[in-house]
Protein backbone atom coordinates (compact mmCIF):
# COMPACT_ATOMS: atom_id res chain seq x y z
CA UNK A 1 0.00 0.00 0.00
CA UNK A 2 1.76 2.77 -1.18
CA UNK A 3 1.40 6.36 0.25
CA UNK A 4 1.93 10.00 -1.48
CA UNK A 5 1.59 12.16 1.88
CA UNK A 6 0.84 15.81 0.36
CA UNK A 7 0.00 17.55 4.15
CA UNK A 8 0.57 20.90 2.96
CA UNK A 9 -1.75 24.10 3.40
CA UNK A 10 -2.85 26.07 0.80
CA UNK A 11 -1.42 24.10 -2.03
CA UNK A 12 -2.90 23.37 -5.35
CA UNK A 13 -2.33 20.33 -6.82
CA UNK A 14 -2.67 18.85 -10.29
CA UNK A 15 -2.97 15.90 -12.18
CA UNK A 16 -1.15 15.85 -15.64
CA UNK A 17 0.88 13.30 -18.01
CA UNK A 18 0.15 10.95 -15.46
CA UNK A 19 1.69 12.49 -12.44
CA UNK A 20 0.42 14.72 -9.39
CA UNK A 21 2.24 18.09 -10.22
CA UNK A 22 3.68 19.58 -6.95
CA UNK A 23 5.44 22.89 -6.80
CA UNK A 24 8.78 21.78 -5.93
CA UNK A 25 8.31 17.78 -7.40
CA UNK A 26 6.04 15.26 -9.04
CA UNK A 27 5.05 12.23 -8.29
CA UNK A 28 4.47 9.67 -10.91
CA UNK A 29 0.82 8.15 -10.33
CA UNK A 30 1.80 4.55 -10.95
CA UNK A 31 4.28 4.49 -7.98
CA UNK A 32 1.28 5.14 -5.18
CA UNK A 33 -1.81 3.28 -4.35
CA UNK A 34 -3.22 6.08 -1.75
CA UNK A 35 -3.22 10.36 -1.95
CA UNK A 36 -3.70 11.67 1.75
CA UNK A 37 -4.11 15.08 1.44
CA UNK A 38 -4.34 18.23 4.09
CA UNK A 39 -8.39 19.38 4.22
CA UNK A 40 -6.89 22.76 2.94
CA UNK A 41 -5.47 21.98 0.05
CA UNK A 42 -7.21 21.93 -3.70
CA UNK A 43 -7.72 19.51 -5.68
CA UNK A 44 -10.25 20.48 -8.72
CA UNK A 45 -12.93 17.66 -9.14
CA UNK A 46 -11.48 17.36 -12.75
CA UNK A 47 -8.11 15.91 -10.97
CA UNK A 48 -10.05 13.92 -8.84
CA UNK A 49 -11.46 11.71 -11.76
CA UNK A 50 -8.49 11.02 -12.86
CA UNK A 51 -6.42 9.50 -9.72
CA UNK A 52 -9.61 7.21 -9.17
CA UNK A 53 -9.24 6.58 -13.19
CA UNK A 54 -6.19 5.34 -11.80
CA UNK A 55 -7.10 3.52 -9.29
CA UNK A 56 -5.96 5.57 -6.56
CA UNK A 57 -7.90 6.18 -3.13
CA UNK A 58 -7.80 9.50 -1.85
CA UNK A 59 -7.92 10.30 2.02
CA UNK A 60 -8.38 14.05 3.10
CA UNK A 61 -7.70 14.76 7.22
CA UNK A 62 -9.40 17.21 8.35
CA UNK A 63 -7.60 19.92 10.87
CA UNK A 64 -8.44 18.35 14.39
CA UNK A 65 -7.85 14.52 12.44
CA UNK A 66 -10.79 13.46 14.08
CA UNK A 67 -12.58 12.99 10.83
CA UNK A 68 -10.84 11.47 7.73
CA UNK A 69 -12.82 11.27 4.54
CA UNK A 70 -12.50 8.40 1.94
CA UNK A 71 -13.15 8.85 -2.11
CA UNK A 72 -12.35 5.22 -2.86
CA UNK A 73 -11.31 4.22 -6.67
CA UNK A 74 -12.49 0.57 -5.96
CA UNK A 75 -13.58 -0.79 -9.23
CA UNK A 76 -14.36 -5.08 -7.95
CA UNK A 77 -17.90 -5.06 -8.07
CA UNK A 78 -17.86 -8.63 -6.38
CA UNK A 79 -21.67 -9.28 -6.01
CA UNK A 80 -21.22 -13.18 -5.20
CA UNK A 81 -18.60 -12.29 -2.20
CA UNK A 82 -21.17 -9.44 -1.03
CA UNK A 83 -24.10 -11.83 -0.64
CA UNK A 84 -21.41 -14.88 0.58
CA UNK A 85 -20.73 -12.07 3.49
CA UNK A 86 -24.55 -11.77 4.19
CA UNK A 87 -24.63 -15.63 4.52
CA UNK A 88 -21.97 -15.72 6.15
CA UNK A 89 -23.14 -13.94 9.27
CA UNK A 90 -24.71 -17.37 10.49
CA UNK A 91 -21.59 -18.30 11.00
CA UNK A 92 -20.38 -14.81 13.10
CA UNK A 93 -19.67 -16.27 16.72
CA UNK A 94 -16.86 -18.16 14.71
CA UNK A 95 -15.54 -15.27 12.92
CA UNK A 96 -15.40 -13.02 16.08
CA UNK A 97 -13.67 -15.61 17.95
CA UNK A 98 -11.57 -15.67 15.79
CA UNK A 99 -10.85 -11.77 15.41
CA UNK A 100 -10.97 -11.68 19.40
CA UNK A 101 -8.19 -14.67 20.07
CA UNK A 102 -5.76 -13.05 17.41
CA UNK A 103 -5.89 -9.23 19.11
CA UNK A 104 -5.73 -11.04 22.44
CA UNK A 105 -2.33 -12.97 21.26
CA UNK A 106 -1.11 -10.18 19.74
CA UNK A 107 -1.51 -7.81 22.79
CA UNK A 108 0.07 -10.31 25.17
CA UNK A 109 2.95 -10.24 22.63
CA UNK A 110 3.47 -6.24 22.14
CA UNK A 111 3.43 -6.58 26.34
CA UNK A 112 5.80 -9.02 26.76
CA UNK A 113 8.29 -7.76 24.40
CA UNK A 114 8.04 -4.80 26.72
CA UNK A 115 8.49 -6.82 29.87
CA UNK A 116 5.12 -7.19 31.15
CA UNK A 117 2.44 -9.85 31.03
CA UNK A 118 -1.12 -10.04 30.99
CA UNK A 119 -3.86 -13.14 31.96
CA UNK A 120 -3.93 -14.56 27.97
CA UNK A 121 -4.74 -18.08 28.90
CA UNK A 122 -7.91 -16.64 30.86
CA UNK A 123 -8.94 -14.64 28.46
CA UNK A 124 -9.10 -16.86 25.89
CA UNK A 125 -10.38 -19.58 28.32
CA UNK A 126 -13.81 -17.08 28.95
CA UNK A 127 -13.66 -16.66 24.67
CA UNK A 128 -13.99 -20.03 24.24
CA UNK A 129 -16.80 -20.41 26.09
CA UNK A 130 -18.92 -17.14 25.46
CA UNK A 131 -22.65 -17.56 24.18
CA UNK A 132 -22.90 -14.23 22.52
CA UNK A 133 -21.30 -11.83 20.97
CA UNK A 134 -22.24 -9.02 23.76
CA UNK A 135 -20.66 -11.61 26.10
CA UNK A 136 -17.64 -11.90 23.74
CA UNK A 137 -17.13 -7.71 23.90
CA UNK A 138 -17.28 -7.89 27.27
CA UNK A 139 -14.60 -10.39 27.77
CA UNK A 140 -12.46 -7.57 25.42
CA UNK A 141 -13.42 -4.98 27.47
CA UNK A 142 -12.38 -6.37 30.35
CA UNK A 143 -9.13 -7.62 28.67
CA UNK A 144 -8.42 -3.71 27.26
CA UNK A 145 -8.53 -2.39 30.44
CA UNK A 146 -5.97 -4.64 31.74
CA UNK A 147 -3.93 -4.30 28.85
CA UNK A 148 -3.96 -0.27 29.07
CA UNK A 149 -3.45 -0.36 32.82
CA UNK A 150 -0.33 -1.62 32.02
CA UNK A 151 0.04 -0.57 28.52
CA UNK A 152 0.32 3.42 30.06
CA UNK A 153 3.02 2.62 32.77
CA UNK A 154 5.68 2.38 28.85
CA UNK A 155 5.11 6.12 28.56
CA UNK A 156 5.76 9.52 30.78
CA UNK A 157 2.52 10.09 32.74
CA UNK A 158 3.54 13.95 30.65
CA UNK A 159 1.55 12.76 27.65
CA UNK A 160 -1.26 10.49 29.33
CA UNK A 161 -3.85 10.35 31.83
CA UNK A 162 -3.07 6.66 32.33
CA UNK A 163 -6.37 5.42 31.08
CA UNK A 164 -7.74 5.45 27.57
CA UNK A 165 -10.25 8.06 26.28
CA UNK A 166 -11.47 8.75 22.64
CA UNK A 167 -14.30 11.17 21.02
CA UNK A 168 -12.37 13.36 22.65
CA UNK A 169 -9.01 12.02 23.23
CA UNK A 170 -7.77 13.69 26.62
CA UNK A 171 -3.97 13.50 26.25
CA UNK A 172 -1.56 13.07 23.66
CA UNK A 173 -0.78 9.58 24.02
CA UNK A 174 -4.77 8.49 23.14
CA UNK A 175 -4.92 11.55 20.52
CA UNK A 176 -1.72 9.88 18.86
CA UNK A 177 -3.78 6.30 19.06
CA UNK A 178 -7.30 7.48 17.90
CA UNK A 179 -5.36 9.32 14.95
CA UNK A 180 -3.41 6.35 13.88
CA UNK A 181 -6.16 4.07 15.03
CA UNK A 182 -8.29 5.53 12.25
CA UNK A 183 -5.90 5.79 9.59
CA UNK A 184 -5.54 2.55 9.25
CA UNK A 185 -8.77 1.58 9.35
CA UNK A 186 -9.38 3.71 6.38
CA UNK A 187 -5.79 2.10 4.63
CA UNK A 188 -7.99 -1.32 5.52
CA UNK A 189 -11.00 -0.13 4.24
CA UNK A 190 -9.41 0.71 0.85
CA UNK A 191 -7.82 -2.98 0.49
CA UNK A 192 -11.44 -4.72 1.73
CA UNK A 193 -13.07 -2.61 -1.24
CA UNK A 194 -10.37 -3.54 -3.68
CA UNK A 195 -10.61 -6.92 -3.58
CA UNK A 196 -14.55 -6.91 -3.81
CA UNK A 197 -15.65 -7.32 -0.08
CA UNK A 198 -18.67 -5.04 1.57
CA UNK A 199 -16.73 -3.53 4.51
CA UNK A 200 -20.14 -2.51 6.42
CA UNK A 201 -20.91 -5.98 6.49
CA UNK A 202 -18.55 -7.05 10.06
CA UNK A 203 -18.83 -10.16 12.57
CA UNK A 204 -17.74 -8.94 15.81
CA UNK A 205 -18.82 -5.10 15.43
CA UNK A 206 -22.22 -3.86 14.45
CA UNK A 207 -22.67 -2.26 11.02
CA UNK A 208 -24.84 1.36 11.73
CA UNK A 209 -24.60 4.67 9.78
CA UNK A 210 -21.44 5.09 7.71
CA UNK A 211 -19.27 2.30 9.83
CA UNK A 212 -17.58 -0.35 8.19
CA UNK A 213 -17.90 -2.79 10.45
CA UNK A 214 -15.15 -5.49 8.64
CA UNK A 215 -12.80 -2.65 9.09
CA UNK A 216 -13.19 -2.85 12.42
CA UNK A 217 -13.18 -6.60 13.00
CA UNK A 218 -9.72 -6.44 11.08
CA UNK A 219 -8.33 -3.39 12.84
CA UNK A 220 -8.55 -5.27 16.01
CA UNK A 221 -5.83 -7.56 15.02
CA UNK A 222 -3.40 -5.05 14.43
CA UNK A 223 -4.30 -2.16 17.63
CA UNK A 224 -1.02 -3.87 19.26
CA UNK A 225 1.34 -3.14 16.27
CA UNK A 226 -0.18 0.58 16.04
CA UNK A 227 0.39 0.62 19.81
CA UNK A 228 3.46 -0.21 19.95
CA UNK A 229 4.27 1.98 16.82
CA UNK A 230 2.97 5.25 18.95
CA UNK A 231 5.11 3.52 22.05
CA UNK A 232 7.75 4.28 19.69
CA UNK A 233 7.54 7.66 18.75
CA UNK A 234 7.12 9.08 22.94
CA UNK A 235 10.09 6.97 23.09
CA UNK A 236 12.12 8.68 20.44
CA UNK A 237 10.92 11.79 21.70
CA UNK A 238 9.82 12.59 18.47
CA UNK A 239 6.82 14.45 19.20
CA UNK A 240 6.54 17.05 22.49
CA UNK A 241 3.81 18.15 24.19
CA UNK A 242 4.00 21.90 22.14
CA UNK A 243 2.93 19.25 19.30
CA UNK A 244 -0.58 19.06 20.39
CA UNK A 245 -3.71 21.21 20.56
CA UNK A 246 -6.28 21.26 23.73
CA UNK A 247 -9.48 22.48 22.10
CA UNK A 248 -13.49 21.50 22.23
CA UNK A 249 -12.77 19.43 24.95
CA UNK A 250 -10.34 17.28 23.41
CA UNK A 251 -6.49 16.92 22.69
CA UNK A 252 -5.01 16.59 18.97
CA UNK A 253 -2.01 16.78 17.06
CA UNK A 254 -1.09 19.89 15.05
CA UNK A 255 -0.35 20.21 11.67
CA UNK A 256 3.20 20.90 12.65
CA UNK A 257 3.11 17.49 14.23
CA UNK A 258 1.67 15.15 12.00
CA UNK A 259 4.73 16.37 10.05
CA UNK A 260 7.32 15.28 12.25
CA UNK A 261 5.80 11.49 11.92
CA UNK A 262 4.77 11.01 8.64
CA UNK A 263 8.03 9.09 7.88
CA UNK A 264 7.18 6.88 10.48
CA UNK A 265 3.46 6.23 9.22
CA UNK A 266 4.67 5.96 6.01
CA UNK A 267 7.19 2.62 7.13
CA UNK A 268 4.72 1.08 9.23
CA UNK A 269 1.93 1.02 6.73
CA UNK A 270 4.43 -0.70 4.32
CA UNK A 271 5.09 -3.37 7.40
CA UNK A 272 1.60 -4.09 7.79
CA UNK A 273 0.44 -4.33 3.96
CA UNK A 274 1.40 -7.80 3.80
CA UNK A 275 -0.10 -8.40 7.01
CA UNK A 276 -3.52 -6.99 6.22
CA UNK A 277 -3.21 -8.47 2.85
CA UNK A 278 -2.77 -12.19 4.51
CA UNK A 279 -5.83 -11.24 6.81
CA UNK A 280 -8.28 -10.28 3.76
CA UNK A 281 -7.18 -13.67 2.53
CA UNK A 282 -7.79 -15.67 5.87
CA UNK A 283 -11.31 -14.14 6.55
CA UNK A 284 -11.94 -14.41 2.22
CA UNK A 285 -11.32 -18.43 3.01
CA UNK A 286 -13.58 -18.94 6.31
CA UNK A 287 -16.28 -17.51 4.10
CA UNK A 288 -15.43 -20.28 1.58
CA UNK A 289 -15.35 -22.77 3.37
CA UNK A 290 -18.75 -21.89 5.17
CA UNK A 291 -20.99 -20.73 1.91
Amino acid sequence: MRLAIIDQKDITIKIDNGAIKLPMHNIPLNLIDIVLLNHQATLHTNDILKLTKANLSILIIASNNNHIALISSANSKNAELKLAQYRSLEYKMEFAHYFLRQKFTHHHAQLKANGMDIQLDLALNHLKIAKSIDEMMGIEGAFARDYFEKFFTLISQNFHKSQRSKKPPLDPLNAMLSFWYSLIYNIITIKLLSHGFEPSIGYLHQAFRRHNALSSDILEIFRAAINQAVLGIFKNELLEIKDFSYKNGGVYLKYEGRKKIWKEFVAFVEILKPQIDHEIATIRKMIDEKI
